[in-house]
């Protein structure tokens, strides 16, 4: 009975890579700009010595991580989904360039790291490397977004 007056908590979502936050509508794939996936924001990863990391935004289970590793599909205790996409027609390296460090089904604490990007593959076949954050299912959160400001990995984006 008294579970009605429980405090429900709030699932905080950090920035899962660092960069430069653009809005998804800036983003050069239509289904992303469209916001046909669902509503986010894309992140310009900063890039070190031609790699960068994508890490997990918050605590959650891996859904989905294609054999390509170019995305990661989250879904925390509470049924929301965020799908990590890295980059714009990465899915045709067939993986080359991406390393994995977690399985579907794996439960991933906020700040693990997911995925490494090796930049360099990217840029060797012309590809785009911004990161796009989708809000898949069941957020109505506060976005505490100011585009175009740089971020680090874990600032809080989303409460």
């Amino acid at each position: 009975m008294f579970s009605l007056f429980k405090k429900k908590e709030k699932t905080n979502i950090v920035a899962p890579v660092s960069g430069k936050l653009i809005e998804l509508e800036r983003v050069k794939d239509p289904v992303f700009a469209k916001k046909m996936m669902g509503d986010g924001f894309a992140i310009v990863p900063n890039i070190q010595n031609q790699t960068f990391d994508v890490y997990a935004p918050t605590d959650a289970e891996i859904v989905s991580l294609p054999s390509t590793k170019h995305a990661v599909g989250l879904r925390n205790k509470e049924g929301q989904e965020i799908l990590i996409h890295i980059g714009i027609d990465t899915v045709d390296l067939k993986g080359n360039g991406f390393t994995s460090y977690v399985n579907q089904g794996d439960y991933v604490h906020q700040g693990e790291k997911l995925i490494s990007v090796d930049d360099s593959a990217l840029k060797q076949n012309k590809l785009d490397d911004t990161v796009m954050v989708i809000l898949v299912k069941g957020y109505a959160n506060d976005l505490l977004i100011n585009y175009g400001n740089k971020v680090d990995q874990d600032t809080n984006l989303i409460e």
